[in-house]
């Protein structure tokens, strides 16, 4: 599906994704300007796949602060990385907090070393914030499953 579905954009119109990306625009932006400006109908996880495809991702804060805030943020991700990256599992939670304008948000940590902050908005749309490292096909899987899981206990 992925392969079949990323052979379809042509160069110029992955440069495109890759400039909106630099440019902060979030996934559903991407799809929709895809749709509005290259008449491609893809869906929104059509979209996620094809920057997962090509190591795109979509620019967040300057890469210093948020690097230099995480840690006071969350004092107890070093030791836990430390001690074996979630012992071979995807590890996802939920925030106490919940990030301005979404409906549920949390951290998800991948055990290949990708890590980011996940979202779901008040329209049900879901999305990534400061991803770092690209998982793999089956850490995803293995994310949905979990977040699935997660929701499903209230």
């Amino acid at each position: 599906m992925m392969q079949g579905m990323s052979a379809k954009i042509t160069e110029e119109q992955l440069e495109y994704v890759r400039n909106w990306a630099a440019q902060g625009v979030d996934l559903n932006g991407i799809q929709k300007k895809l749709r509005e400006e290259c008449g491609m109908h893809l869906t929104y996880m059509e979209v996620r796949f094809l920057l997962l495809d090509h190591g795109i991702e979509i620019a967040t804060e300057p890469a210093t602060e948020a690097a230099a805030a995480q840690p006071d943020a969350a004092p107890d991700t070093p030791d836990e990385e430390e001690d074996g990256a979630n012992n071979g599992k995807v590890r996802v939670t939920l925030d106490d907090l919940q990030l301005p304008g979404t409906l549920i948000s949390g951290k998800a940590e991948f055990p290949g070393g990708a890590s980011g902050t996940w979202k779901i908005d008040q329209l049900g749309r879901f999305g990534w914030s400061q991803l770092t490292g690209r998982p793999s096909p089956q850490e995803m899987q293995d994310f949905q499953q979990e977040l699935t899981a997660l929701l499903s206990r209230g």
